[in-house]
C-alpha cells in the first residue's frame, strides 16, 4: 500500500512538474528574442538619465546597436532585391548589402526613437513558415491594439530578426516593391545613387 501511494505521488508530481513547465517549452528562442530586444528598447526609451532631446543621440546610437546584433540585415538586403539580385556583380551586391543595412538601421531606429515608449505587449504565438518562425505581437494601447509580427531565423545558437510586419504590411516587402518599381523606371546604378544621397542625409542628421 506504501509502495502504491509513493507511486501515485510520484506520478503525480510528474504530472505537475510537465504541466507547469509546459508554458516555457512553449516560449522558444524566437519568442524570447523577441522580447529580449523589446524589452531592451523600451528600457533605452525610458532610462531617466536617457530623457530629452538632448540624449536623442544617445539613446540612437544604443538603438542603432541593439538592431544591428539582433537583425539579419544582410538577408534582409538580399531579399528586397529579390530577383534582381541574381543579376548583379559581387561588388554591387557588396556596396548594396552596405547601403541597404546603413539606411535600415536608420530608418528602424527613427521608429523606435518616436513611436515606441513603455509599451505593454502581448505575444498571443508563434508559427513556424517554412524555414522560419513567426512571432506574433500586439501592442496594447489605450485606443489601439497594433499587431507586429516578427519574422525570425536561427543560426547556430542565436536567433535573428528578418523581417517586421506591422499591422500587416511586411517592411522587406515595402522596400522589395518600392525598389522593384525604381530600378524598372530607372537602374540599378540610380538607386545606388539614391540610396547614397539618402544615406549622407542620415549622417548628416545622427551629427
Amino acid at each position: 500500500m506504501m509502495y502504491r501511494r509513493v507511486s501515485i505521488a510520484c506520478l503525480m508530481l510528474t504530472l505537475c512538474t510537465v504541466w507547469f513547465a509546459a508554458p516555457l517549452r512553449a516560449e522558444s528562442g524566437a519568442t524570447a528574442t523577441v522580447k529580449s530586444v523589446l524589452d531592451r528598447a523600451m528600457e533605452i526609451q525610458t532610462r531617466t538619465d536617457l530623457q530629452g532631446s538632448e540624449h536623442r543621440k544617445e539613446r540612437s546610437q544604443m538603438i542603432r546597436k541593439l538592431i544591428g546584433d539582433n537583425f539579419a540585415s544582410s538577408e534582409m538586403a538580399r531579399e528586397s532585391l529579390q530577383d534582381q539580385w541574381e543579376k548583379l556583380s559581387g561588388k554591387q551586391r557588396e556596396q548594396y548589402t552596405a547601403l541597404f543595412i546603413g539606411l535600415f538601421e536608420d530608418s528602424y531606429t527613427r521608429r523606435v526613437l518616436d513611436f515606441l515608449k513603455k509599451e505593454t505587449v502581448e505575444y498571443p504565438g508563434e508559427s513556424a513558415e517554412g524555414k522560419h518562425t513567426k512571432v506574433q505581437t500586439v501592442i496594447m494601447r489605450t485606443n489601439e491594439h497594433i499587431p507586429v509580427d516578427y519574422m525570425l531565423e536561427q543560426k547556430g545558437q542565436k536567433w535573428l530578426i528578418r523581417d517586421v510586419i506591422i499591422d500587416g504590411v511586411s517592411a522587406v516587402e515595402t522596400y522589395r516593391i518600392s525598389f522593384g518599381q525604381f530600378i524598372r523606371n530607372n537602374s540599378f546604378e540610380a538607386l545606388l545613387q539614391r540610396m547614397r544621397i539618402q544615406k549622407k542625409a542620415g549622417e548628416d542628421t545622427r551629427s
